[in-house]
């Protein structure tokens, strides 16, 4: 749950690693989320599994470039303005500040792709 941050040393880059910091403190509220390997084997070891069970596990590639940037903007939104208006955004949470930001960095993002070499590939 975090920007791709790219383009060292500029604005944009500053500007994604704030809003990284922000969206790290809704981690918790993320249903999906574990904090680190350790968790999933606590959790794994509570669960009552048939003795021929199998658990998988898979990596995903190129997932933040083929993510559709209005909807994916449309559905975080919604999930901010969800948490808060339940009560639970963190004290002082910016978050009309954070919408402004993951607008304006998931939509000018420049992202590379390396295989022969680089290639800068915008997404938009």
């Amino acid at each position: 749950m975090h920007p791709i941050i790219c383009c060292s040393g500029t604005f944009m880059n500053q500007w994604s690693k704030w809003l990284d910091h922000q969206l790290q403190k809704l981690k918790p509220f993320v249903s999906s989320y574990l904090r680190d390997s350790q968790q999933l084997l606590d959790e794994i070891t509570l669960l009552q599994l048939p003795s021929n069970a199998r658990l998988f596990t898979a990596n995903g590639n190129s997932m933040y470039n083929n993510i559709e940037t209005d909807h994916a903007i449309k559905v975080i939104s919604w999930w901010l303005d969800d948490l808060y208006s339940k009560g639970k955004l963190p004290a002082s949470f910016p978050i009309e500040a954070v919408k402004s930001a993951m607008v304006t960095i998931m939509k000018n993002n420049i992202f590379m792709t390396v295989q022969s070499g680089p290639k800068p590939t915008r997404k938009i």
